[in-house]
């Protein structure tokens, strides 16, 4: 009986055969684990990486956004000292009523057309000098004043019936 080999016994042979078989399709069903894990792996170092790409972004866009904030501080503080100097001169007699009214129209307009540059700038992302060239194209091109021109950009915040740079 101690040479009895085991596979002689037909019933041991089956059940030999059937673990085999539970072991190749449990080899083949942890491989199918360790590829979707290792793309797992892969999609999460593509999403980290998009995370900072967008934090990046955010940076920036938050640095700009101060820049934003301080500029129209700087602009807001040029406004009054300007209101002051004409009260001045009025005050003073140097300065008619009607010339006065004149320069505050033209104050606002000013204010006006950098607020549209500053819109022009944050969609399209450019400097000073382009907005303001692609708005006076947009005056030009329509026959309309620069600040009429400003008026509709603040209003509607739409730039995009205006000229590219």
């Amino acid at each position: 009986m101690g040479s009895e080999r085991p596979e002689s016994d037909p019933g041991l042979q089956r059940q030999m055969d059937e673990l085999s078989e539970q072991v190749a399709t449990n080899r083949a069903d942890i491989d199918a684990l360790r590829d979707r894990a290792d793309a797992s792996d892969d999609r999460a170092v593509v999403s980290e990486s998009r995370a900072r790409a967008a934090s990046e972004r955010a940076d920036v866009s938050e640095a700009r956004a101060e820049e934003d904030h301080r500029r129209i501080g700087e602009l807001e503080v040029r406004g009054e000292i300007d209101r002051k100097l004409i009260e001045e001169l009025r005050a003073e007699g140097l300065l008619s009523r009607e010339h006065s009214a004149q320069l505050e129209q033209a104050l606002h307009s000013s204010r006006k057309i950098g607020a549209a540059m500053g819109i022009v700038m944050a969609n399209r992302k450019l400097d000073e000098e382009d907005a303001f060239a692609i708005l006076v194209k947009a005056s030009q091109d329509t026959n309309r004043k620069l600040r009429l021109v400003a008026d509709d950009v603040v209003f509607t915040g739409d730039v995009t019936d205006l000229p590219s740079a």
